[in-house]
């Protein structure tokens, strides 16, 4: 395979804009700057929102060159652009995104999202994600539909589609978003449960076009930021070597989705990889899921970050 050629940062900045927590008592160090609660000498009555989404706002800076990137578009319409504003966070400079893949969670409030940011914005999207219908089969048998994602979404806000397949370099070529991630592993499974209609039939939902963005920080190794990491963290974190030709791993950053029983299986080979694989920090976020982010706390100790609503995450510190 032809190596990428990755323009090497020297810092990275991850905004989390969307996840699933918002805690304002956790601790700040010199690798994550937590949001202030006081404004001119008081409480606010306000807060940031937290919902089963992810958005990443990227801010790569190269010398005196900087390029910004958000990863995923959250969930709803109502939590993304309050967040923003609560944070006092602007993207009216910024012209890129990136989807994940084709879940409601991940690109739900693109409208929303696309109105903050500059014009034309850039949207990267493997084209796998608006296949439809979709469909998720609960514990209990009962089929619930996927919400679709529409192309016209882009097309409405004067916005261009870039259909990632593969490896897309991006923001100046300081990102890399990886594209479609082969599956190597044998124990990281997708989505049980997830199945779409494909002729008329329902077949098993391997969401093929689940992908990652990378960045290579000078001096340190790759950070490698996922959405849910459906093609498994390991084959995401396996093929971000592969595409660069780094295997240092400085830090991944993230949805790992290890969450529910049907993935429990998979909790102990993804450790034992990590383990191998040696990244200096892990940021789990969104579906890792409280049994898996605990394991993963204990097993790194000191090199597993709490995410949160309003944090901002420094690679180096």
């Amino acid at each position: 395979m032809k190596k990428r050629t990755l323009v090497a940062v020297d810092r990275l900045e991850v905004f989390v804009v969307v996840d699933n927590y918002v805690d304002d008592a956790l601790p700040e160090s010199p690798l994550v700057r937590r949001y202030r609660l006081g404004k001119d000498g008081r409480l606010p009555i306000d807060s940031f929102l937290a919902e089963h989404a992810l958005c990443l706002l990227l801010t790569a800076t190269a010398g005196s060159e900087r390029a910004r990137l958000v990863l995923d578009a959250a969930c709803t319409p109502v939590v993304l652009p309050h967040n923003l504003s609560f944070g006092g966070v602007n993207l009216g400079r910024v012209t890129e995104v990136v989807i994940s893949h084709g879940h409601e969670d991940h690109m739900g409030a693109l409208p929303q999202l696309l109105q903050e940011m500059a014009a034309p914005a850039r949207v990267y999207v493997h084209p796998g994600a608006f296949h439809t219908p979709r469909y998720y089969r609960t514990d209990d048998g009962e089929l619930l539909l996927e919400p679709a994602f529409e192309r016209e979404w882009i097309t409405a806000a004067g916005a261009e589609l870039v259909e990632t397949s593969g490896p897309v370099p991006a923001g100046e070529g300081m990102f890399l978003i990886t594209g479609q991630i082969p599956r190597r592993t044998g124990f990281e499974k997708a989505l049980p449960g997830s199945v779409m209609e494909v002729k008329g039939r329902l077949v098993p939902d391997v969401i093929i076009e689940d992908q990652a963005v990378v960045v290579l920080i000078r001096n340190y190794g790759l950070v490698i930021l996922t959405g849910c990491a459906h093609a498994g963290v390991i084959n995401t974190i396996r093929y971000a070597r592969e595409l660069t030709g780094c295997d240092e791993v400085y830090a991944v950053v993230g949805g790992f989705h290890l969450a529910g029983a049907p993935l429990r299986p998979a909790l102990q080979p993804t450790v034992e990889a990590l383990t191998e694989i040696g990244p200096r920090l892990l940021v789990p976020m969104h579906c890792t899921g409280v049994e898996a982010k605990s394991l993963l706390h204990r097993r790194f100790a000191q090199h597993t970050l709490v995410s949160g609503v309003g944090s901002t995450f420094l690679f180096p510190p």
